[in-house]
């Protein structure tokens, strides 16, 4: 007799389930329940690997509701009972000893060994890699960062965060080491185009959107002026903080911070855009407003776009000449800051300011 639902229609699973269930009998059956089974007083088909298990042999979808799974599952273990002769909790006890996470003998677990499965060429999905869900929760990247912190993760689990799923061939952490790996890193993925991305291998239009936009987000924040008030600490502490905004500039571009005697940021303004000079940037425009905003001391900081910060003759140039004007008109010239890629160059540092520097920072 079919076995029929709880509306006393018949089913008829697509797969030979009797078939799938004498295989998996020879290597696990024995007639009795297994200790997974004997565990529970009765089957329990809403057990999480007997609802995966469905799934992978094509007894439920993943848009079924976990009612609508269990009564497709009860139904193909009658099926299988009926044609084998075994009873229903015999059928149960093959099926969870050969799904079960706590057998070292299963395999359909958790992380499914596809090689090593007689019934493989039954199943939606063969040869099924691992994901990121598969992982213990304590190496997920996501879990990860919220218990440890986000500097504990390398930048490979951080961009993994940001794709958020893998395709079915690769976890999210292999297509963000095949980004990293093929762009080399997060400044130059954010060079590319979403199209230049797209060209890896499982990234699609919307995890190239994903990335773009976190790159996007992260690039604005580090365009945002340093809020009034901060204290400045030293030149590395401004590096750090100008170098994201001068990423990816192709011009020249000149800044003014404007201090309070304890050096706490009063302004930050940008002075010039393009080849530096005098006549670009004028000792009278930039003390004029750091007279303005009543500043008592300034830092000076620009960028050189070829992303060696090695002063040129000209750089040297303007910083004395604006240091003679600081002087002049009272308000002290405590560093000008060159930004390269990498690293930077601090007059002060190197004891290019003049009498009127104090030194560094």
């Amino acid at each position: 007799m079919a076995a029929q639902n709880e509306n006393g229609k018949a089913v008829s699973p697509g797969r030979p389930y009797a078939d799938i269930y004498r295989i998996l009998r020879k290597q696990w059956g024995t007639g009795t329940p297994s200790s997974v089974a004997a565990e529970l007083e009765s089957p329990r088909y809403d057990r999480p690997e007997l609802v995966r298990l469905c799934r992978r042999m094509g007894i439920g979808r993943k848009d079924w509701s976990l009612r609508k799974t269990v009564e497709q599952l009860r139904n193909a273990v009658a099926q299988m009972a009926e044609a084998s002769g075994d009873s229903a909790e015999q059928v149960y006890a093959v099926l969870a000893d050969f799904s079960s996470d706590q057998s070292e003998e299963a395999l359909c677990g958790r992380i499914p060994l596809c090689a090593e499965c007689p019934v493989s060429h039954y199943c939606d999905y063969p040869g099924r890699k691992p994901t990121i869900k598969d992982m213990p929760e304590t190496e997920r990247p996501r879990e990860r960062l919220l218990e440890a912190g986000e500097e504990r993760l390398s930048d490979t689990e951080l961009l993994a965060i940001i794709l958020r799923s893998g395709s079915r061939a690769a976890t999210a952490l292999d297509l963000a080491g095949r980004l990293l790996s093929e762009f080399g890193s997060f400044r130059r993925l954010d060079e590319c185009t979403a199209g230049e991305l797209m060209r890896v291998h499982g990234i699609g239009p919307a995890k190239a959107a994903q990335v773009k936009a976190a790159l996007a987000i992260a690039r604005r924040y580090a365009a945002e002026r340093i809020p009034t008030g901060t204290p400045v600490t030293g030149s590395e502490q401004l590096f750090r903080h100008m170098r994201e905004k001068f990423a990816g500039q192709k011009k020249e571009q000149f800044y003014t911070l404007m201090l309070d005697m304890k050096h706490h940021i009063v302004r930050e303004e940008r002075v010039a855009v393009g080849s530096l000079s005098e006549s670009v940037v004028h000792p009278r425009e930039v003390f004029k407003n750091a007279i303005g905003q009543s500043a008592a001391k300034v830092i000076f900081v620009h960028n050189h776009p070829s992303g060696s910060p090695e002063p040129s003759p000209q750089d040297r140039h303007l910083t004395d000449r604006l240091c003679e004007a600081g002087r002049i008109v009272g308000i002290e010239v405590l560093d000008h800051l060159i930004v390269g890629q990498d690293s930077y160059f601090s007059f002060a540092e190197h004891g290019l300011l003049g009498k009127a520097s104090k030194g560094p920072l």
